[in-house]
């Protein structure tokens, strides 16, 4: 696999299409979004990364595999959190952990602004409250991002690469779809997106990473945060 840091890692490319780029602020799509997606995406990189695995158990025990540090900080962070705690915990909590890092918004935010990606804009929110927006800088990250979804949601190629997979897996049931394609379109590609992320058109270990991805999804969804906590 290319190196990551040459990479976008998935919570940045969620923070990426949940933004308007002109302005650094939430789409209103991502407004549906609960704040449990972004763990989500910072567990299925730690997955990714063969830190950690998601048991097929009652509770989607979370397991320790490795506490080597990233390439990330804030991943490094996450992965922390779980090699200081003793006791095997289910991925809801995990996600809950995850999706309430302090100024985990910023965190994402500034990764991208390091890498010439966005830039760091001050302003006000509802008139009167110091707030930081997060315009785009540079959209070809964001462009090359929606052209590889694009590209695997559809057309018929088999090769998709196992990044694309997962993301597509964090992203197959959200509303975040939907700010860059139309919802008629997605629709009709239901079958489509199913077929890729439950199939087999990609290696088995991408595939493994992939059904972890669902599972952390599935879990989220009984996770009450919203995503107004974590990228609004």
């Amino acid at each position: 696999m290319t190196n990551q840091k040459d990479n976008l890692y998935f919570h940045e490319e969620i923070m990426l299409l949940s933004l308007r780029e002109e302005d650094g602020k939430l789409e209103t799509n991502a407004a549906y979004i609960y704040g449990s997606h972004v763990a989500s995406a910072v567990m299925a990189e730690l997955i990714m990364l063969g830190r950690i695995e998601v048991q097929k158990d009652d509770n989607f025990t979370v397991k320790l595999l490795s506490n080597e540090q990233t390439e990330n900080e804030l991943l490094n962070t996450a992965l922390n959190l779980v090699n200081e705690d003793k006791k095997d915990r289910g991925a809801s909590h995990w996600l809950s952990k995850f999706a309430t890092i302090k100024n985990l918004r910023e965190r994402i935010a500034e990764g991208l602004c390091g890498r010439g990606i966005l830039k760091a804009v001050e302003g006000k929110a509802f008139f009167f409250f110091d707030k930081t927006y997060y315009p785009e800088l540079n959209p070809r990250p964001e462009q090359d991002l929606v052209a590889r979804l694009e590209k695997a949601i559809f057309t018929e190629t088999r090769e998709i690469d196992e990044r694309t997979l997962v993301l597509l897996s964090l992203l197959r049931k959200s509303e975040l779809l939907k700010i860059p394609f139309e919802g008629k379109a997605l629709k009709e590609r239901r079958h489509r997106m199913k077929e890729i992320t439950e199939g087999n058109l990609v290696s088995e270990a991408a595939q493994k990473a992939a059904e972890a991805a669902q599972t952390a999804i599935m879990v989220a969804t009984m996770v009450p945060i919203m995503v107004t906590t974590v990228i609004t």
